[in-house]
């Protein structure tokens, strides 16, 4: 088989546009494999999918580390944890601060702290000269000491573990020095000012009345010391403005959406409306903002007409990203705990192999409704069968099979990246696997 023969022949730059408008139903992307279609100056986004994250409002909080995991190797192309992250913060050594930016507004639907913990145990995985960066490094924080308390957080100032606390702490307070936001007179948290060199913006899937969506580039009101000035004309251009300013702009290194669970109507307040069960990571703001846009829209929300500051962003003056889904290198990754949800099993499925990225061997899960005819098949990015898994008839159910990372040959495959395809009945769909050695 030929790569056009998987493929369809589609050059680069419509792949990207179909997968970011279609999200080829869990076909997962690894960086490695998008390079090799040929340069693109494109910004990266991941979305990060598993139905085993949330029950009811509970969260997974080992399926929530999962996504992190995966998601920032995935995002970085680095397969280790710590050195994904490090990649994320230019300059990084051990003796740097970084702040986690949450939203805890809506006690109901706050960034959940079971993802800001995914966040922090990441940076934590770091190690400069054989020492993990040091977990007091670390600062989760958003306006007030009561509301992080409120949505499940527990204040920590002290001198060792994970600090979280508030701008209305103790020797915390606003900035001296004031910023104009489109006419509006504002301070920043010192957290951001003075106290950190890099923020990770942890936001939560919400619509506003207001501002259409609540999304990361919102997150920084509760940044700014006097946010309710800043919510004439559907929040725009004070949100672009806002984001613009110097502290924010060049601290703000990456960020994520904890879509874990959303509110489509009558937010920012109330309790989740629905489950998304879905990470967003980028290091482009708006491009983020765009993605988590799609997600409340896809689920109904009706206020999106109002959420034009995303689009306000992308252009001049700003130029925060690109709301462009064909200037985006967008990867979806579908259930990497390969936990079971609560999935629908009465047609074809095919699971992301486990573990993924991996080495020796990994695991293949698939269902099929009805006895057939299956082949399981190992390709490289080339199009060349690497390896036949299945080629029978079997029964209605799941299967798991193994791929121990050898050819047909018995010869251990090179590292890299491989497609395995299942075929039955007209049913035909691949996952994208990554042999680490």
């Amino acid at each position: 088989m030929t790569p056009q023969g998987f493929l369809g022949g589609l050059d680069r730059r419509t792949f990207l546009k179909i997968v970011s408008l279609t999200g080829l139903g869990g076909l997962v992307l690894p960086r490695s494999l998008l390079s090799s279609m040929g340069p693109l100056d494109a910004s990266r986004v991941v979305l990060i999918e598993d139905s085993a994250a949330t029950s009811g409002t509970t969260v997974n909080s080992a399926v929530a580390q999962s996504m992190m995991d995966c998601g920032i190797m995935s995002y970085s192309g680095r397969y280790d944890v710590g050195e994904a992250w490090k990649s994320m913060f230019p300059g990084i050594d051990a003796t740097k601060v970084i702040a986690i930016k949450v939203n805890c507004i809506n006690s109901s639907l706050s960034t959940h702290p079971e993802v800001a913990s995914a966040i922090a145990n990441g940076l934590t995985q770091m190690v400069f000269d054989g020492t993990p960066f040091p977990a007091n490094s670390i600062i989760i924080f958003d306006r007030t000491n009561w509301e992080l308390e409120s949505a499940g957080y527990t204040i920590n100032t002290s001198s060792t573990g994970v600090r979280c606390f508030g701008t209305n702490a103790s020797g915390v307070g606003y900035s001296s020095e004031t910023y104009d936001v489109n006419g509006s007179t504002q301070k920043l948290s010192t957290i951001v000012t003075e106290t950190s060199d890099y923020i990770v913006n942890a936001s939560v899937l919400k619509n506003h009345g207001t501002a259409g969506v609540t999304l990361s580039m919102k997150n920084h009101y509760g940044t700014c010391s006097s946010p309710g000035n800043l919510h004439g004309g559907d929040c725009d251009p004070y949100i672009p403005a806002l984001n613009s300013l110097a502290p924010i702009r060049g601290k703000q290194c990456v960020s994520i959406c904890d879509a874990l669970l959303g509110i489509y109507t009558g937010g920012p307040s109330g309790s989740p409306q629905f489950a998304a069960n879905t990470l967003i990571i980028s290091q482009d703001t708006v491009a983020m903002d765009y993605w988590g846009r799609e997600i409340l829209e896809d689920n109904g929300c009706t206020t999106i007409s109002r959420a034009h500051h995303i689009d306000t962003a992308a252009g001049d003056p700003y130029n925060l990203g690109t709301n462009d889904p064909g200037q985006m290198e967008v990867e979806h990754i579908v259930e990497p705990s390969g936990i079971d949800g609560p999935t629908q099993t009465s047609g074809y499925i095919l699971k992301q192999n486990q573990p993924n990225p991996f080495t020796g061997r990994t695991s293949i899960r698939f269902h099929v409704p009805e006895r057939a005819a299956i082949t399981l098949t190992v390709f490289n990015p080339e199009g060349r069968r690497v390896r036949e898994l299945a080629d029978r008839t079997i029964t209605p159910g799941w299967h798991r099979l193994e791929w121990d990372g050898r050819t047909d040959g018995g010869r251990p495959a090179a590292q890299g990246v491989y497609y395995c395809r299942l075929r039955t009945n007209g049913f035909d769909k691949s996952v994208i696997m990554q042999k680490l050695r």
